[in-house]
């Protein structure tokens, strides 16, 4: 059974970061923690990423998908700064941001770790993540809550588009 403490989560859950979970165990994918619901980013004021989805494979130090919401742009570099060594270079990072412009979709590298920042509107990131990786929505509400998570990260670290390559500086002049 992988435990939080063996996963990159330990320590996330250690500095009181994980909140709100739908869920907070392993899934019915071997060796894989998952995580639904809030990831603080700053504790005072508290800000954080919500709507989340996050895995991470049992022994591995960094988490191999993350998707979630923040209301802002310039909230980016506080996200990345509060994650630190649980992201890596190879993870699949999907962070939807609501004051984009709707056409907007960008790969922003923050040393050297990629995020595919893309806009949100009025759906939820659930959805907006089901129509990204054209999953099957009829048979997903189906599914128990780990289920549905395992399905979601599968597909996202399968997603191999790529948007336009831009520096977050780039993206602060076009909001």
């Amino acid at each position: 059974m992988t435990s939080i403490e063996s996963t990159a989560f330990g320590r996330l859950e250690a500095e009181g970061r994980l909140m709100k979970p739908a869920h907070k165990a392993t899934t019915h994918h071997a060796g894989r923690f998952g995580f639904r619901g809030e990831i603080a980013i700053t504790l005072d004021p508290l800000v954080t990423l919500g709507a989340a989805f996050a895995s991470a494979e049992e022994g591995e130090t960094a988490l191999s998908f993350i998707a979630g919401s923040l209301a802002s742009y310039k909230q980016l570099p506080a996200l990345v700064e509060s994650l630190g060594a649980s992201v890596k270079p190879e993870g699949k990072y999907f962070i939807y941001v609501g004051d984009l412009d709707r056409a907007s979709r960008y790969q922003i590298s923050f040393g050297g770790v990629p995020l595919y920042v893309l806009p949100i509107d009025d759906t939820s990131v659930y959805n907006e993540l089901i129509e990204l990786f054209y999953l099957d929505k009829t048979k997903m509400k189906k599914y128990d809550t780990a289920e549905k998570l395992d399905t979601i990260v599968d597909g996202g670290l399968k997603y191999d588009t790529t948007y336009e390559a831009i520096s977050y500086e780039d993206g602060l002049k076009r909001l």
